[in-house]
């Protein structure tokens, strides 16, 4: 679930494809009026813009890369919405908020790099009494995963599944497709053709493990 972006490949382009998920876990809440959000992991905001569209509410976006921060400043600059979105550059392990600041908690594909259990534990002292906590990670594990949330003090709004078949469609596809297209010009320069050769990797690993590719929303409640 990459956030990354680049010059001639822009893959944000093609993670936008999968916005339609987003829209579709922030409708299974329950309607909040402006509610206060925390985002972990936002990279350059593709997310975060959907998630003040959605909500009407305000939105601290954390990431490490302040680069893909600062593109998430301009994007939201564009849209008229730098009044309701906050940036912080730190890691998610340096978080500093007080407890019960947030009405709702949303991290899709991050979680992973702290561990599902540890994030969900950690992250729940966030949220306000009855707060919401969207998670989209791997799908891997996913008994474990669905027993971690009760553990971790969470009872289950709703969850679902975006397949290998769906990744491919939204996301993959469209990127080859891109790789195809390219100008003859770009091939010349060097930090595309670098660009190139990663993506040709990742979607060769699809390829060679789609089985492995699919994902899961889940929609927590802070019980």
């Amino acid at each position: 679930m990459s956030k990354s972006n680049s010059r001639a490949i822009d893959r944000d382009r093609f993670r936008a494809n999968l916005l339609v998920f987003t829209r579709k876990a922030y409708r299974m809440l329950p309607r909040l009026d402006k509610p206060r959000i925390l985002e972990i992991g936002c990279g350059s905001g593709i997310v975060t813009l959907e998630l003040a569209r959605l909500s009407g509410g305000d939105i601290v976006a954390l990431d490490k890369d302040r680069n893909a921060l600062d593109r998430l400043v301009s994007r939201a600059g564009k849209d008229n919405l730098s009044d309701r979105i906050t940036v912080v550059c730190t890691t998610m392990q340096k978080m500093d908020f007080p407890h019960g600041s947030f009405n709702i908690i949303w991290s899709e594909g991050a979680i992973s790099f702290i561990g599902f259990e540890r994030g969900l534990s950690e992250w729940r002292d966030l949220l306000a009494p009855n707060g919401y906590l969207v998670v989209h990670d791997v799908l891997s594990d996913l008994n474990s995963k669905v027993k971690s949330t009760l553990d971790c003090g969470y009872s289950v709004v709703g969850q679902f599944i975006l397949t290998p078949e769906i990744w491919w469609k939204k996301y993959y596809m469209p990127l080859k497709r891109r790789l195809v297209a390219l100008p003859e010009t770009k091939l010349r320069d060097r930090k595309t053709l670098e660009e190139i050769k990663a993506v040709e990797r990742e979607i060769k690993e699809f390829d060679l493990r789609n089985d492995q590719f699919g994902s899961v929303f889940f929609i927590l409640r802070r019980a």
